[in-house]
């Protein structure tokens, strides 16, 4: 197993003055990623100028009900996207919900050949990791993205000291996982500055090493493991309905970009550092 090199290109907007990306046009902030070795760049749109960049497209979309699932899947199937990251329901569906919605992303990435793959997220059917992994007991073959920092603050993880339980509870999501979207977060706040010295950033290194060794040593691990940093502004939106976010704060204490290349390193470091 490889890691792949991604990043989210939400992460490059509103980047602070002094950042490497700062005020950049899409083209500029595309030859910026290649140029620091990045190959694929999950996005909602833009994909024909990402691979005009030489790099590779990857969607993202959200389905709410079975029968959206198939259409999104021959939209990104037709696109040529790589790979598609799906927030799939509310969060309020009951357990018969999830595994109508569960087997409608199944046969829709059987259907097109589109890869499709829920991620860990709040407000979606996977914000619970014990009903996560109920979910995987029912459907084995499914493909996840995770996004760890939705459930290390949204289920304040650390609570009675109890983390390596809860981060040894995952395994089977761990073992479901063909991307990664990656940040790390408080107890309190989904996206914090990297610091190094912190608990928080130990816990977060930790819950990603378990879960490269977990995916490698599964029966079927990727060949490639698409890992993109996902550091977003403090605020996301447009026109009357955009509220701050708060992923980071205004004005920003750290360079965004700085540090997805950091966590992208973080990343091949520790998978190159397992024995084989």
């Amino acid at each position: 197993m490889m890691i792949r090199r991604d990043i989210c290109l939400g992460g490059l907007a509103h980047l602070p003055p002094g950042s490497a990306g700062h005020g950049l046009a899409l083209p500029e902030q595309l030859a910026l990623l290649k140029a620091h070795g990045y190959a694929g760049v999950v996005a909602g749109e833009h994909w024909a100028e990402i691979r005009d960049a030489g790099l590779i497209p990857c969607g993202m979309g959200r389905v709410l009900t079975p029968q959206e699932a198939l259409p999104l899947a021959r939209c990104h199937h037709d696109a040529g996207l790589d790979f598609t990251t799906l927030h799939v329901g509310t969060g309020f569906e009951s357990d018969d919900d999830m595994a109508r919605l569960a087997q409608a992303v199944l046969d829709a990435a059987a259907m097109t050949g589109q890869r499709l793959h829920i991620e860990t997220h709040r407000a979606t059917m996977t914000q619970d990791m014990r009903r996560t992994n109920d979910l995987l007991a029912r459907f084995p073959q499914l493909s996840l993205t995770l996004d760890f920092s939705h459930w290390y603050t949204g289920h304040e993880m650390t609570y009675g000291g109890e983390f390596a339980e809860r981060l040894a509870w995952l395994d089977p999501v761990f073992a479901r996982v063909d991307s990664i979207q990656l940040r790390m977060g408080t107890s309190g706040a989904i996206q914090r500055p990297l610091d190094p010295s912190s608990a928080h950033y130990r816990d977060h290194v930790a819950a990603l090493d378990r879960c490269l060794a977990v995916r490698r040593g599964a029966p079927d691990p990727p060949a490639v493991l698409p890992v993109a940093p996902e550091l977003l502004p403090a605020m996301l939106g447009d026109g009357d309905d955009a509220r701050p976010i708060h992923y980071a704060d205004a004005p920003e204490q750290s360079d965004r970009f700085a540090e997805a290349l950091t966590l992208s390193a973080l990343t091949e470091d520790l998978l190159e550092g397992m024995q084989p």
